[in-house]
């Protein structure tokens, strides 16, 4: 049997903070700085929802990326 690593996807973990009315996504970034900039202009989808960067945590080597719980959407926009 093989194995296919599937190029544009990364393991999240997702939470939910009605007191804020936002859902993030936590992304492990273990070469700290390095690995967060090669994501921190992206933007996520997750379950249909798009998610934009909003910080990182140096100390737990993390990047925080978020959407509004309210289904108000995230502002982007597309390059050609």
């Amino acid at each position: 049997m093989k194995a296919t690593i599937c190029p544009k996807e990364i393991e999240v973990k997702h939470s939910i903070r009605p007191d804020v009315n936002r859902e993030f996504l936590t992304v492990q970034c273990p070469n700290g700085w390095d690995d967060v900039k090669k994501i921190s202009n992206k933007v996520l989808t997750y379950d249909g929802r798009k998610f934009v960067y909003c910080s990182w945590n140096s100390d737990r080597n993390v990047a925080n990326f978020f959407a509004f719980l309210s289904g108000e959407s995230v502002k982007v926009a597309t390059i050609n």
